[in-house]
């Protein structure tokens, strides 16, 4: 296998991280932007670095690329503790700590909140770094707000919500693991009052929903394929056309989508095809620092509200 150029993940290194004390990504090769290394991500969870490998490259090149990130971050200042290597371009996922030493099980810090996260135990690590400017906005519009988190993951929503003041928050994600983990979230952040977590299929849980509603602040953040339960182009629809009756006139929804096969555009038109109309598109998030990919490419954080 020839050696790979290692200049633009090498200069993002250089530069340092956006956040020194949060999660952040250091390094986006998977904008397709990055030339020869746009199968490589690199995140910063302090004190550790993240590198993850989503193409196939042999063991010696393998060893050349953790020990040149390895360099490369004492140089720039990080004193990383130690670095994990995920290496996804087969069909089970590896991982390994080339250098240093890392706990299972630590804290990372963002916009003022606190979460568990895990390196080395599962391939998602807890919180994703791509949508801190969605947490950001759920956390500036949550004010005595009733809040609803679909497809809430480990509960970075429910708890940036309740420190944003919001009155009461409903998870629901049918993963009774990662529910576990997002309450020990909000015990972690001391915001654990008010909080439900209901480890249901969201697409056969509309009619409990319902009898909760209106919310004030709806987020809807599903992964792009979940074997047996949700496949982003297939289901999606399936919640957007039941959106509306669990809103009033100000509610105001987060509508996301992380898959490269979904373009803003055709995003904006399966929200308006599958509701009818009755959502108003009101703006797009910007992307989190170092984020940066082809315009569509990316993830897709959109703002509506009732038309």
């Amino acid at each position: 296998m020839p050696n790979i150029d290692l200049t633009n993940l090498l200069s993002a290194i250089a530069k340092g991280a956006p956040f020194n004390d949060e999660v952040c990504r250091v390094y986006h090769g998977r904008g397709d932007s990055q030339g020869e290394t746009n199968f490589i991500n690199l995140d910063w969870y302090p004190p550790y670095l993240f590198l993850a490998c989503y193409n196939a490259i042999d063991e010696t090149m393998q060893n050349v690329l953790t020990e040149a990130v390895w360099q490369a971050q004492q140089a720039a200042g990080f004193n990383a503790k130690g670095l994990v290597f995920q290496y996804r371009a087969g069909r089970d996922t590896q991982v390994s700590v080339p250098f240093g030493e890392v706990q299972d099980r630590f804290e990372v810090a963002e916009l003022g909140a606190k979460y568990w996260v895990q390196l080395t135990k599962t391939q998602n690590t807890g919180i994703f770094p791509d949508m801190r400017e969605g947490r950001a906005f759920v956390k500036n519009n949550s004010h005595d707000a009733k809040v609803l988190n679909l497809f809430s993951y480990t509960c970075a929503f429910s708890v940036v919500a309740k420190l944003g003041g919001a009155q009461q928050v409903i998870n629901m994600d049918m993963n009774k693991s990662v529910l576990r983990t997002g309450a020990d979230n909000h015990r972690l952040n001391n915001v654990a009052e008010n909080i439900s977590y209901l480890p249901h299929d969201i697409l056969k849980s509309f009619g409990k929903l319902k009898k909760a509603a209106p919310f004030d602040l709806i987020v809807v953040d599903p992964p792009s394929f979940q074997k047996g339960s949700f496949v982003l182009t297939k289901d999606y629809q399936k919640i957007l056309r039941r959106l509306p009756d669990l809103c009033h006139s100000n509610t105001q929804l987060l509508l996301c989508a992380n898959s490269p096969d979904v373009s803003e555009n055709l995003f904006i038109e399966m929200i308006s095809d599958a509701t009818e109309g009755r959502l108003s598109f009101v703006e797009r998030l910007p992307a989190a620092p170092r984020f940066e990919e082809p315009e569509g490419a990316n993830l897709k954080a959109l703002v509506y509200r009732l038309a």
